[in-house]
């Protein structure tokens, strides 16, 4: 058969089953990525300049602000570094507000993390949310410090949902419909991956499984469906009717 492009019937039949490798490879691929495990998060801390020691002028690296009214005259945000290279983050509201200093953080789909840290407060009303750490547009959060405290510890466990990848870390004064004025001061701030949550009243995501074999299983059966459905289209549509590949 000529096609008017110089291909005569074996042309087409050698191409049609080129075509129809290619796709085969392209459809083992998809499903190989789909059905492996999630990678093994980092190890270490995934806060990008966790100990606020670097950065320009009122910037440390790593970080922004954010509020629900974002105005100087409501809130200040400032950055600060001590004789040992150590810095902070502070939050001033003048006026009730929800204000934070915020970092996204790559993580890994159905995994714990430790997310922990420092807070000091100063004069933080205690009718409302207070100082604490948070994952934004979720209600996983630490213990909130109000009043006027010390430099203490906080943390809780959080477990990512099966199509995280990243999780946005408040230093946060304030809540949503819990607006707060004070001053709130932060460093240290840490977030690493774990193997079991220890049993501690702030653990967000249900009780991990064994391994995550569930999520996995999961990804195979639909990977595998994948592979199948497309190697089906190929046979019926691209394959040459006979059936075999010519030389």
């Amino acid at each position: 058969m000529d096609l008017g492009l110089g291909m005569d019937e074996l042309d087409l039949r050698r191409v049609r089953a080129a075509l129809a490798s290619a796709l085969v490879a392209w459809a083992l691929a998809v499903a190989t990525s789909v059905a492996a495990p999630a990678p093994a998060a980092a190890a270490g801390n995934l806060v990008r300049n966790p100990m606020l020691s670097a950065g320009r002028g009122s910037q440390p690296n790593g970080w922004s602000r954010a509020a629900y009214v974002m105005k100087p005259e409501v809130t200040r945000f400032t950055w600060t570094r001590g004789p040992q290279g150590i810095g902070v983050l502070q939050i001033q509201n003048l006026r009730p507000n929800d204000a934070r200093w915020v970092q996204k953080v790559p993580v890994s789909p159905s995994t714990w993390y430790r997310v922990s840290g420092w807070i000091r407060t100063l004069g933080v009303g205690a009718a409302h949310k207070g100082a604490y750490l948070s994952v934004m547009g979720t209600f996983h959060d630490s213990e909130d410090v109000r009043g006027t405290q010390g430099w203490r510890p906080v943390g809780f466990w959080v477990k990512t949902g099966s199509l995280d990848t990243s999780l946005e870390i408040g230093c946060r004064l304030g809540g949503y419909s819990s607006l707060n004025t004070g001053m709130a001061f932060f460093t240290g701030i840490s977030v690493e991956a774990a193997g079991t949550p220890a049993p501690e009243r702030f653990v967000y995501g249900g009780e991990p499984t064994a391994g995550g074999t569930g999520g996995a299983l999961w990804a195979q059966v639909v990977g595998g469906l994948v592979v199948i459905g497309l190697v089906l289209l190929l046979w019926r549509y691209v394959v040459p009717r006979s059936g075999q590949i010519p030389p």
